[in-house]
């Protein structure tokens, strides 16, 4: 298990907050936005909050369309009604705690920008090259959808560190832990469990296996977390990619994943175990959360 020291400063701060109201408005997105790809939704199921599901009634398909390379013009994406969070950057922190370590992030032209430094390695000193927002959120019953346009520069430049982008972990004394989802040198995903319930730990996507992530484009994450109950200890993550199934990280096989009632969740990008080149760069936006239904790229 890898403990992520990097959540335990902000805690108190997150405590002595209530709960942030969610930005779910219909007027979210940027006007200075411009749609960064063709405008139209190449696949089936353009409702943000219905029908996208693959893997459920929807027998259809849903393809994200090219959003461009330029890390300025980002897509545009709606909100699904009765979202948990639906951020698009252009609001100020708008109720967000940021943490970093090593690293810068800020809000560029209304998107989230992240830099982290170069120089850093664990295996000759301790210490993080990474950057978040975090949100405190209810806390986590049997399913939760997450969806982000993400932008990276360059993929980690080292097989032994991976690039954080969500994570959900419960803050309370007596129900601490986490996961969170990453990404590696060689594009797959991975799924970092550090929940202290039995079975926790580092898993990954086969190598080799697609689809997977991108460098030098947008690309649409969506993160998908379920157990079949509240009391549940282990369930079940898979990640999409513009759309597609990337992979399921499942509570069926040896890679069941610890649940807990997380009540927060961050966004951001950066290493917690940088190793080799720590330095990189993340655009993102259109960060929706629901507890109702798969979100979808648009």
């Amino acid at each position: 298990m890898r403990f992520n020291r990097f959540v335990l400063l902000p805690l108190a701060l997150l405590a002595l907050g209530a709960l942030p109201a969610c930005s779910n408005d219909d007027d979210n997105d940027d006007d200075s936005k411009s749609d960064a790809g063709t405008g139209t939704d190449a696949g089936t199921g353009t409702d943000a909050g219905t029908g996208v599901d693959a893997g459920t009634a929807d027998s259809g398909t849903y393809t994200f369309p090219d959003a461009g390379a330029d890390p300025g013009v980002s897509p545009t994406a709606t909100c699904p009604t009765g979202a948990i969070i639906c951020e698009s950057f252009d609001k100020g922190t708008n109720g967000w705690t940021p943490a970093k370590e090593n690293a810068t992030i800020d809000i560029v032209g209304g998107r989230l920008h992240v830099l982290t430094e170069n120089g850093h390695d664990e295996k000759v000193s301790p210490g993080q090259a990474i950057a978040r927002w975090m949100k405190n959120i209810p806390n986590f019953g049997t399913q939760l959808f997450v969806r982000a346009h993400v932008f990276l520069t360059s993929l980690p430049g080292d097989l032994g560190q991976m690039g954080t982008f969500f994570v959900l972990f419960s803050d309370k004394n007596t129900d601490f832990g986490g996961i969170e989802l990453q990404v590696i040198k060689d594009k797959g995903f991975a799924l970092d469990d550090w929940s202290a319930q039995t079975g926790q730990g580092w898993n990954r996507q086969p190598p080799g296996a697609t689809p997977n992530m991108s460098a030098g484009r947008w690309v649409c994450l969506e993160w998908e977390v379920r157990r079949a109950s509240a009391s549940d200890a282990h369930g079940e993550v898979s990640v999409y990619v513009d759309g597609a199934l990337a992979h399921k990280f499942s509570a069926a096989s040896d890679q069941a994943i610890g649940m807990r009632p997380f009540n927060t969740f961050m966004v951001g990008y950066g290493f917690v175990h940088p190793q080799g080149p720590s330095g990189s760069e993340a655009w993102i936006d259109n960060v929706a959360v629901s507890s109702t239904a798969r979100i979808g790229c648009q």
